[in-house]
């Protein structure tokens, strides 16, 4: 079934109701088996994004942005759609625990990709991490299911500049992969918004 590209975030997101993650927000994992981006997230590192099924549809969330190896060095970058992504923007904490746990810092530049999700592979398995706000791990909350990856809980994904990950199965790490997306202009969300309440409004009149 062919995935239906997002082109936009979200306008909750445009206009930052999920926005960076903040002290009131919490970390949620989804492990896999086999590998992230010649597996499970399509062949081929360039057309890689995280996507979920929702209503008989295959919706893509987020696009591959960068993958970093073993040694946290740069092995591979999207630069068809994130040209401006060198690497540089990504670092890594020092202590990282037998390359097994750690930490990373994103600095994004002008026209980069905000990042919401990432993966660390080792051994035959990968875990998908992503941010949520607390409310969505209330009782009744999105994330509040047995099984976390569902377009509510993975669309409720916060826009980060840090964070940990930690390998499966507490083994040596293969890679970490980044993956994100194009904020919309505010201006451009506005006019979105807009369009969408003046079609409500003719809808509405139309009615009468």
């Amino acid at each position: 079934m062919k995935a239906i590209p997002i082109l936009a975030i979200s306008l909750s997101a445009a206009f930052g109701l999920t926005g960076l993650s903040t002290a009131q927000a919490a970390t949620v994992s989804k492990s896999f088996s086999g590998n992230d981006c010649s597996g499970y997230f399509g062949r081929g590192f360039d057309s890689c994004t995280i996507f979920v099924e929702h209503e008989g549809e295959n919706i893509d969330l987020a696009h591959v942005v960068a993958k970093f190896n073993g040694g946290l060095s740069l092995s591979e970058a999207n630069d068809e759609l994130f040209p401006n992504i060198t690497g540089d923007e990504f670092s890594f904490s020092d202590d990282v625990a037998e390359n097994k746990t750690g930490t990373w810092t994103y600095t994004a530049g002008t026209d980069d990709p905000g990042i919401r999700y990432w993966t660390a592979k080792a051994g035959n398995g990968f875990t998908l991490f992503w941010d949520v706000a607390d409310s969505a791990l209330d009782t009744g909350g999105v994330c509040d299911v047995d099984d976390v990856y569902t377009f509510a809980c993975l669309d409720a994904a916060q826009f980060l500049t840090s964070n940990s990950w930690a390998t499966p199965r507490n083994k040596e790490l293969s890679h970490i992969t980044f993956y994100g997306t194009t904020a919309v202009p505010v201006p451009a969300a506005i006019w979105l918004l807009g369009s969408a309440l003046g079609g409500l409004g003719f809808m509405r009149r139309r009615s009468k």
